[in-house]
């Protein structure tokens, strides 16, 4: 990494691609823009809830718009039933995400 380059020691970690996953939504001022809210998680300063948060929507994200990353992918526990949620919900084929599909085998 070029130092300075990115804002802080752990930015590398939640850069788009680092893990396979899209980046979360991000929002700023005002919490009403043309009608749309600021998710209430990210205005409550529950951290734990803003990271789960941030991580259903990278998972959603990603799903959405580019399901081969979730091939390569390393998904934790709670990361493979975040994705199922979304599959179940969204219509999605349940290969999609699984560490090991129908290619693999």
């Amino acid at each position: 990494l070029i130092p300075g380059v990115l804002g802080g020691a752990r930015s590398n970690r939640e850069e788009s691609f680092e893990d396979h996953f899209l980046e979360y939504p991000h929002y700023t001022r005002p919490r009403v823009f043309q009608g749309l809210e600021v998710p209430s998680v990210l205005l409550s300063g529950d951290h734990r809830g803003i990271q789960l948060w941030r991580r259903t929507q990278s998972i959603k994200r990603t799903l959405e718009r580019r399901p081969d990353l979730l091939e390569k992918a390393f998904l934790s526990e709670a990361d493979k039933c975040i994705l199922e949620e979304l599959k179940q919900k969204h219509g999605k084929p349940s290969h999609i995400g699984d560490q090991e599909s129908d290619h693999d085998q």
